[in-house]
């Protein structure tokens, strides 16, 4: 028994690309391919069709009768293929991988934005989901539903099922607006109280800021002696507080570059260096560093390193305020 002659979907795109192109050098071009492919897959076409598909007049290349039954089924054909990419396409889409990422605020205001460029451009498969991280509260990685987290180490007492790996490290300044009445301020003992606006426990600052506040104002927000307070704000909007009023905050010091484009801040020059702090990709212990935690860190860290992306998107003091510590081992 033989076997039914077997048409090929490339032979019926060639018949279509002839029939709209108006010959075979013009349907190559089209399809991107040699004339010489148009023309051995046309000669394979009609030989299995058994019978002439075009004719060469002088007009060009014309469709014998059965050339045009041919294309009407040729369309049909090529129309139910593109339907079906598109429902496949439809379907890959709602089966999207979701990464969801927590990231400390100050880093949504510098790096975030070139690195969710850098990460969809290798991740195109990846849909993420990004929240604000505050200090070390890391409780939605740990009850998984984070997937990676951007921003401090977790303390010790509560680290033994995450894992944190440090990428760069930054320093401190007392920010204040501009023209606040203690902007010369040069020792923290001058600035005994004033009212503070902070985003962390005074018990997570290091000396001699912790001392400070301890001695001045006590161990809780909003405890204080006489007219100073301490309150605590957990968003990047309280650069807007402090620029309408003469609070004090603890900024790190990409934030104090990269506020100066939009507010009228200025940090304190003090003879005290305050405490330096590390920024940590923090994942669950053991989760696997590849797919797309590692995706994601690599594209920060091509963030921090090539000098097109850095001019494209970041301020060069903003850069010039971080110490890149390490690439992802």
């Amino acid at each position: 028994m033989s076997r039914p002659p077997e048409l090929k979907l490339q032979q019926l795109q060639y018949l279509i690309a002839i029939t709209e192109h108006g010959g075979l050098r013009s349907a190559a071009q089209a399809l991107n391919v040699t004339a010489a492919a148009v023309s051995k897959g046309l000669q394979e076409l009609e030989n299995t069709a058994g019978t002439r598909l075009l004719e060469r007049q002088a007009q060009g290349l014309q469709l014998t009768p059965a050339g045009r039954k041919l294309l009407t089924r040729a369309r049909l054909i090529q129309s139910e293929v593109d339907l079906a990419m598109q429902e496949l396409g439809t379907a890959r889409a709602s089966t999207r991988i979701r990464f969801t990422v927590g990231v400390t605020p100050w880093i949504s205001l510098t790096l975030l934005t070139p690195t969710m460029l850098r990460f969809a451009q290798t991740r195109p498969d990846v849909s993420l989901r990004i929240f604000d991280v505050f200090g070390s509260d890391y409780a939605a990685l740990r009850d998984g539903s984070m997937d990676l987290a951007i921003g401090l180490a977790p303390p010790e007492e509560g680290a033994a099922e995450l894992a944190a790996r440090p990428l760069f490290s930054y320093e401190h300044a007392i920010a204040c607006r501009r023209g606040h009445p203690l902007q010369q301020a040069r020792h923290l003992e001058e600035l005994a109280g004033q009212s503070w606006l902070v985003s962390h426990e005074i018990g997570q600052y290091k000396p001699p800021l912790r001392d400070f506040f301890l001695a001045h104002y006590g161990d809780t927000p909003s405890a204080g002696s006489g007219s100073g307070q301490i309150h605590q704000y957990r968003s990047l909007h309280m650069m807007e507080l402090i620029c309408n009023s003469d609070l004090l905050s603890v900024v790190p010091w990409p934030v104090i570059e990269a506020s100066r484009q939009h507010y009228p801040v200025e940090a304190l020059t003090l003879k005290e260096r305050l405490p330096a702090s590390t920024t940590c990709y923090v994942t669950r212990r053991n989760a696997p560093l590849n797919g797309c935690v590692g995706d994601f860190v690599d594209a920060m860290m091509h963030v921090l390193t090539d000098t097109t992306m850095r001019e494209r998107f970041l301020h060069p003091r903003v850069l010039r305020s971080l110490d890149v510590i390490a690439q992802r081992q």
